[in-house]
């Protein structure tokens, strides 16, 4: 295959993005647009030089109609699942952006679908393709922190709530957590090796928000936080803001028996810390496979003098993750190989979220259940 064939579904401003990161990445051509308003897709197939008559207003039509290998769903949250399952039913992979659902009843529909027709769903979580996360990943697969039994991760905006269809449940399903906690959550999910969610206490809130009157009308989360519970015995605390009265919530980690590791910077390689008793040959191979430097630091020392270090790397690359990802569709796409995100694993997300707003709803931890696939 050499051009992958794409059809845009959506054209609000992610649609763009997608456009974008399509070109930069390279082996991608857009050969169609579909949005349920006529204009919208004229206007999105004039500015991307596509004839008229590759301006759709139905999906079917738009797969009936065009030879197209992959689509890229760009509608907001809660109209992501049924573009998606028909995609897939049609017999094309999907792009779609994050989340992958706005419930887990739909996100459960959108895995089952990619399994049974045997194509590529790829979830748009960026940020997953950042150095730092790729290396946290290398470190626990190598074994180098040893079972992960205690970790944070965070996200704060302390007014960035984004308007448009991002604040109203009938658009996005929910506020903060899904739009921009989704990027955190995952990554921590990642890193972790996908353990399994069993329980979830969780809280809430949009204090802030309705504090003003542009956002009057808001019915969604500006901050949420959860204490989640995994099969393997690890937890993990999650906090999100939209708006908060803080400047920070705290930063990423994750402890494991053997190390630990602290992210400075997972969005833009802007790097991270092993902390652990001492350099081994294990971590320097793994950065020398990378062509990563190494430096350590004397930490400080415990109770009974022992010498611990900290080490930093340097040479990880400032990685355009947005093209990153959607290069590595492409070789899954060519190559026939599976999502480089799986689909399983992101769903995990879903499981969570789902556990936060009933832990909200109750006041209490409740359990959750990962799909049977």
């Amino acid at each position: 295959m050499d051009v992958i064939r794409v059809g845009i579904i959506g054209t609000g401003g992610i649609s763009r993005a997608h456009h974008h990161a399509y070109q930069k990445a390279g082996g991608f051509e857009i050969v169609a647009v579909c949005d349920i308003l006529p204009d919208k897709a004229l206007q999105a197939a004039q500015e991307w030089n596509l004839p008229k008559a590759r301006a759709f207003t139905s999906l079917d039509q738009m797969l009936m109609s065009v030879d197209i290998d992959t689509v890229s769903v760009c509608t907001y949250n809660q109209a992501h699942k049924q573009p998606t399952v028909t995609a897939l039913q049609a017999g094309k992979h999907v792009f779609c952006e994050k989340p992958m659902a706005a419930t887990l009843a739909d996100a459960t529909e959108m895995v089952k679908t990619a399994k049974s027709s045997g194509k590529i769903l790829q979830i748009g979580i960026h940020s997953t393709f950042s150095s730092d996360i790729q290396f946290a990943r290398q470190l626990f697969d190598d074994g180098v922190l040893g079972d992960i039994y205690y970790a944070e991760t965070t996200a704060t905006r302390r007014r960035g709530i984004p308007g448009h269809t991002f604040i109203y449940q009938k658009t996005a399903g929910a506020g903060a957590v899904v739009d921009i906690g989704i990027y955190n959550l995952h990554n921590a999910l990642y890193v972790m090796g996908y353990p399994k969610p069993i329980r979830v206490s969780a809280i809430t809130a949009d204090y802030i928000a309705h504090q003003d009157p542009r956002w009057h009308e808001m019915d969604v989360e500006e901050f949420g936080a959860a204490w989640i519970r995994f099969d393997n015995g690890a937890v993990l605390l999650f906090k999100v803001s939209w708006a908060v009265h803080q400047n920070s919530l705290g930063g990423s980690y994750f402890l494991g028996r053997d190390a630990g590791i602290s992210l400075i910077g997972e969005w833009t390689g802007g790097g991270l810390v092993v902390y652990a008793d001492s350099l081994t040959e294990q971590i320097q191979n793994l950065a020398q496979a990378n062509n990563y430097g190494v430096e350590t630091e004397v930490g400080d020392k415990g109770w009974f003098d022992q010498e611990m270090v900290d080490i930093k790397f340097s040479g990880l690359p400032e990685v355009d993750v947005w093209k990153a990802q959607m290069e590595a569709f492409g070789r899954a796409v060519r190559s026939g190989s599976p999502a480089p995100i799986p689909p399983e694993g992101v769903v995990l997300t879903n499981v969570i979220m789902d556990g936060i707003f009933r832990s909200q709803a109750c006041g209490q931890e409740v359990i959750v259940e990962v799909p049977n696939f």
